[in-house]
């Protein structure tokens, strides 16, 4: 199939409108150059009879177009929905390219009659004579191998694979949808195209090695040049199952998008191949372009020795058809010593946009709209008409400035960016080689139709408006000194407000006050305030009775974080209120000062939780755990309860901080603060008193309570510590001091619960086995659980 990566599926089944304009030319020229020489009648080029496949495929090019077909053969493959038929006799096979349906089938024996053109290879040009005759023969298909495909020279022929099949999807054509195969084979992968897909099972077909015998194509970019490999084979009957699918998409297990890559495995037995031409484009460590013959092609390359444009070079590189057209990739450049100067050709924005000179330097010229400069590259960009195309310039080269709206020319290799499944051009733009490749051809003229138009409007709108300012300016006057007024009022309001805030009235008075100065800057309106969100506000409210005519006209959320609302203040009146010139202000000026009132309270509770908290664990510090134990203490007293004091000492904090360093250090002390903190109840407190030290307050009915508390404390050390990469076994030493046992005082109580806690330690450092009993948990000194790792 003559599958070309240009526009339309319909270009697919014909040659290039370039060649055959071409084509045109030649002749054209050989015209003129036979009156030139004297001979009165042009050269009449005889026809050439053919009769086999074989005959009209390896037609010459330059023979391509004489040739007159009277064929008789079997049908391959036909499509009358994608209008794609192949034919094949005894000597081989030819497609032949159609514009609308036959009345025959895949197997039928037809004569045709017409006329050739040139494709990739020879090919019967669209629409001939075709008439059904009978059932044809059946062809025996040989196995090919990929790099035997490769070469094109089975192209239009039947065929036969083995491979696996790596996907499937159903693809969307013009005019009918179509089951794809992607095969792999050994050296690379084909695609294969099931004209009906009854009695296909894909689910199981999915993973599996399979025999295929279908007639051979290939994917070809504008300039017909072999891209991939295609097969069509016309229905399920052509493809046999050799293993059954070790792939069931349903067992597969989720991989984690970052380790994707892991399951990338690549074959590449791609031979490295020598290309010769001039460069026309090269840019150091990065890519080239090498162009001969009216042909070209992309190199990936990382050369960096130095290469002038026009330097005649070998490219030693591996092919690749990753890019629209070939390409070569992990190039080698090496210098013959010969010179040839590429010229740009000018061309048509059509031409470029079609593809047939992908990777070629030409040149284009249209209007300039834009230039910019981003990340090292240089970027203009032109109309061309209608047509907007970018001419890119990478490096630190910096382009002078052009005026918008130049005509200017612009030089470079046009590079086509492919898309859709048949990867036919979406767009193109010119890659520069230096700024000389920029021609200003003229500069944009100021004194345009549309700029006269528009200065004549111009100075009949200033007229306008100078009659129209004379009109109104008193009438403005006098506004403008009502809003002055009003703006004096507003500012007075505003500033009686802000003393208020600074001096640190309760958010309740301030809210009354601004609501206040709401309704005197805004008659006729009613403004009221509420402390809770759920509630509906009712502090504020004028005398007046609100009803179904009521409308609210503001509404300003009270955000006690980034979206924590503590309350709200509402604006409302009747629905036929006429609102004032400055109502939008009045909402400004409501909106800044609650909104300060409630950030200045909110920074006086943040000033007031950090003086009162631990900034690492978030827990009480020494200061605020000295009050809520004179105030547990009072509570005992009054209450004749008893009050549990437990002194907490980590074992080896030092050693953590000086073997981990001070990070896994305070991961271990927010870890310890939060296992501690999950076993107290809402009547105790936990606190960190020092570095190492923490403390509990808790109200007890009696010792055995205490000494429950002792022992879900402790169990807090025996799980290890995960900290980062590393785990650790933690321990700390308790002592336990009760109210009225074992003092009156605050201080008594934190003395003899201190005195406790170091009795506990220092018979756990004498006898180790003896630590749960004398109040130590865990291990002496944290240690990790396997030398090296700490894991």
């Amino acid at each position: 199939m003559r599958k070309f990566s240009v526009l339309g599926k319909e270009a697919s089944h014909r040659p290039p409108v370039v060649f055959s304009i071409r084509l045109a030319m030649i002749a054209h020229l050989a015209l003129l150059a036979a009156l030139a020489f004297g001979q009165s009648t042009p050269v009449v080029m005889p026809s050439v009879q053919l009769t086999r496949a074989s005959e009209i495929h390896e037609l010459p090019p330059d023979q391509a177009s004489r040739g007159k077909v009277h064929l008789v053969g079997t049908v391959t493959y036909y499509d009358p929905l994608d209008y794609d038929l192949f034919v094949q006799d005894a000597s081989g096979g030819v497609f032949v390219a159609t514009t609308h349906p036959y009345p025959i089938h895949n197997g039928d024996l037809v004569e045709i009659t017409g006329v050739t053109h040139q494709g990739y290879r020879t090919e019967i040009a669209p629409d001939p004579s075709i008439r059904a005759i009978g059932r044809g023969q059946k062809f025996t298909a040989r196995r090919y191998e990929y790099a035997e495909l490769a070469t094109g020279k089975e192209d239009s022929q039947l065929v036969t694979i083995r491979g696996k099949v790596r996907a499937l999807d159903i693809e969307q054509h013009e005019n009918a949808s179509y089951m794809h195969l992607d095969v792999g084979l050994a050296g690379g992968e084909v695609e294969v195209y099931l004209g009906s897909s009854a009695g296909f099972d894909p689910k199981s077909a999915l993973g599996s090695l399979v025999e295929i015998t279908a007639v051979a194509g290939g994917v070809f970019d504008a300039k017909t040049q072999l891209t991939g490999i295609v097969l069509y084979a016309p229905d399920a009957s052509a493809i046999h199952r050799l293993s059954s699918s070790k792939v069931d998409l349903d067992q597969l297990p989720l991989t984690d998008i970052d380790k994707v890559f892991e399951a990338q495995r690549i074959d590449d037995t791609s031979r490295r191949v020598r290309v010769r031409g001039a460069v026309t484009y090269y840019r150091k460590g990065d890519a080239a372009v090498l162009e001969g013959d009216g042909k070209s092609i992309f190199v990936q390359t990382r050369e960096t020795n130095d290469l002038a444009i026009g330097d005649v070079v070998d490219a030693y590189g591996l092919p690749s058809n990753r890019d629209y057209a070939p390409s070569l990739r992990q190039a080698i450049l090496i210098k013959t010593g010969g010179h040839e100067q590429i010229e740009p050709r000018a061309v048509s924005y059509a031409d470029a946009f079609s593809g047939i000179y992908s990777d070629n330097l030409i040149s284009l010229s249209g209007v300039l709209v834009s230039q910019l400069r981003d990340s090292g590259t240089n970027t203009l960009v032109m109309n061309i008409d209608g047509h907007l195309v970018n001419g890119s310039l990478r490096g630190k080269t910096s382009l002078p400035t052009f005026p918008i709206g130049s005509r200017i020319r612009i030089a470079g290799i046009c590079r086509i960016v492919p898309g859709g499944p048949w990867r036919a051009p979406v767009l193109f733009h010119l890659e520069m080689r230096d700024a000389s490749d920029i021609q200003v051809l003229s500069e944009p003229s100021w004194w345009t139709v549309g700029h006269l138009f528009g200065l004549v409007g111009a100075l009949l709108v200033l007229a306008l408006v100078i009659t129209v300012w004379a009109v109104m300016l008193r009438k403005q006057v006098g506004r403008q000194t009502d809003r002055i007024n009003r703006s004096m009022v507003l500012a007075g309001e505003r500033s009686r407000i802000l003393e208020k805030i600074s001096s640190n009235h309760n958010l309740d008075a301030i809210l009354a006050e601004i609501c206040k100065s709401v309704m005197v800057l805004l008659p006729g309106f009613a403004c009221s305030y509420c402390l809770t969100p759920e509630a509906e506000p009712a502090k504020g409210v004028d005398e007046r009775t609100g009803g179904a005519d009521e409308l609210t006209y503001f509404e300003l959320p009270l955000l006690g974080g980034v979206s924590n609302a503590i309350g709200k203040v509402v604006v409302s009146g009747p629905r036929d209120l006429v609102p004032a010139e400055d109502q939008q202000e009045v909402y400004a000026t409501l909106s800044e000062l609650a909104t300060l009132a409630v950030e200045r309270l909110q920074l006086h509770q943040q000033l007031v939780h950090h003086s009162t908290h631990d900034p690492l664990t978030e827990l009480p510090n020494r200061r605020l755990c000295d009050s809520k134990l004179q105030s547990a203490l009072e509570d005992a007293v009054r209450q004749q309860a008893q009050l549990a004091i437990v002194y907490i000492d980590l074992n080896g904090f030092k050693q953590v901080n000086d073997r981990y360093g001070h990070k896994i250090g305070d991961l271990y002390l927010k870890e310890i603060g939060a296992r501690l903190h999950a076993q107290m109840r809402s009547a105790d407190t936990l606190a960190r008193i020092g570095g190492d030290e923490f403390l509990v307050i808790a109200p007890v009915t009696q010792s055995t309570s205490a000494t429950t508390l002792m022992k879900r404390l402790q169990a807090c050390f025996d799980p290890p510590f995960q900290l980062d990469e590393h785990r650790v076994e933690g321990s700390a030493s308790f002592g336990l001091a009760l109210y009225p046992q074992d003092g009156n005082t605050a201080e008594e109580l934190k003395r003899n619960a201190d005195q406790s806690m170091y009795r506990a330690k220092r018979k756990a450092a004498e006898m180790p086995e003896a630590a749960s009993r004398t109040g130590t948990s865990g291990r002496v000194l944290p240690m990790p659980l396997a030398q090296g790792t700490d894991l």
